[in-house]
């Protein structure tokens, strides 16, 4: 039998435990673990609940409001799947299940996974998918901002009013990481008006964010995309050796996990600075082509890049990690130009930026350069020089 578990991100605990208690009576579980925005994972969502043949909505203040959880019910009560509901929390069931089983997760391990089984063998049988199929409902959630996103003709009071209203929903646990995408679509717009497009600046600058997958604390966003650096329990490491723990159905605390990379040296100020000379960089092909994608996207984005320390930072990390000498060039100051290869393209390092501090005298950024042969990892600070009216990386 095949169960598909739609749940909360709140009540994310309390799936995880039902579906460990469901793989002990030998049952498939899809358990919607994937990141709310885009057609592609609400194409997987809807493929899933058709393979089902029973659905259960783990009940809870949070899952009778929430839009991807009221879509996941009502397409699945098309299909003609079996309901049964379990309750996390107290709460109403929604109007169209008032009348379906209830199934209550108390109880010690054996007698509750007893209790689960007879619940699910008193469901009715499931038939076959209906001929012709329901209509898949539209993607849930924050659909209508990519939707209008789309239209090239918005006037700058609509996205003022589109960025002001998604800001304030960056509080919502629930739309965060939905959210932060469309920012980012707004982002690319080169018709943002300038006060909002600083203002977007500020808040997708790098730094430690939610962990938009829920699977660790923080992870680290470089102004551009989330990165591989994460936090969790008060541990730093690099999620590419270190998977992040998972739940567990006994309520014990999760493993810590054990960081394979060496300790990371203290980090380095401007007067510090190791130069990037003498080493060479390393990059991946198919990571390089997405990088540069997104390097020519900034100079859509924001024009002129190199009158924002900000922009101009992300420009030389991303020209960096895929050898670009031309953008080296663009952002590198009259001083360290003519040597920008043997200068910045002579080690075996990938950057992620850290943070940039526009308001310090010059501006600097910082980045967290990793060895890509032993993944050793130091911070280093450059300093912003202004020429000609614009702000260049100098050593």
């Amino acid at each position: 039998m095949q169960v598909f578990v739609s749940h909360a991100s709140a009540d994310r605990d309390a799936a995880a435990r039902l579906r460990a208690d469901l793989a002990q009576l030998g049952r498939q579980v899809a358990l919607d673990r994937g990141e709310p925005v885009g057609v592609r994972w609400w194409e997987g969502v809807l493929h899933r609940l058709r393979q089902s043949e029973v659905f259960v909505l783990v009940l809870s203040p949070d899952s009778v409001r929430n839009p991807g959880c009221l879509a996941q019910l009502r397409y699945a009560l098309a299909l003609h799947r079996p309901v049964l509901l379990v309750p996390a929390r107290p709460a109403t069931p929604p109007p169209e299940v008032t009348d379906a089983p209830v199934f209550d997760p108390a109880g010690l391990g054996a007698e509750r996974v007893a209790k689960l089984r007879v619940a699910l063998l008193s469901l009715p049988t499931t038939p076959p998918l209906p001929d012709p199929p329901p209509p898949e409902p539209p993607v849930p959630y924050l659909e209508p901002f990519r939707d209008r996103l789309a239209d090239p003709r918005l006037g700058e009071a609509e996205l003022r009013s589109i960025f002001r209203e998604l800001r304030s929903r960056l509080r919502d646990e629930q739309d965060r990481a939905g959210v932060w995408a469309l920012l980012v679509l707004l982002r690319a717009r080169p018709d943002v008006p300038a006060a909002q497009a600083a203002e977007l600046e500020e808040v997708l600058a790098p730094g430690w964010q939610p962990d938009p997958e829920h699977r660790v604390d923080r992870r680290y966003w470089d102004g551009q995309a989330w990165t591989t650096l994460v936090r969790h329990e008060g541990r730093e490491f690099n999620e590419r050796r270190v998977p992040p723990p998972e739940a567990t159905w006994s309520g014990d605390a999760p493993a810590r996990p054990r960081p394979s990379t060496p300790p990371r040296p203290p980090g380095r100020g401007p007067a510090g600075h190791r130069p990037l000379g003498r080493r060479r960089w390393v990059w991946v092909g198919g990571t390089a082509l997405l990088v540069a994608a997104v390097v020519v996207a900034g100079f859509l984005w924001f024009g002129d890049s190199t009158t924002d320390p900000r922009a101009v930072a992300r420009q030389f990390v991303d020209s960096v990690n895929i050898g670009d000498t031309a953008g080296l060039v663009e952002v590198a100051c009259e001083k360290v130009r003519p040597t920008v290869r043997t200068t910045f393209l002579g080690g075996g390092f990938h950057l992620t930026l850290e943070s940039v501090d526009p308001g310090a005298e010059p501006p600097t950024f910082t980045v967290l350069a990793t060895d890509a042969s032993t993944d050793v990892s130091d911070r280093r600070t450059f300093p912003l020089v202004r020429e000609a009216g614009e702000w260049r990386v100098c050593v």
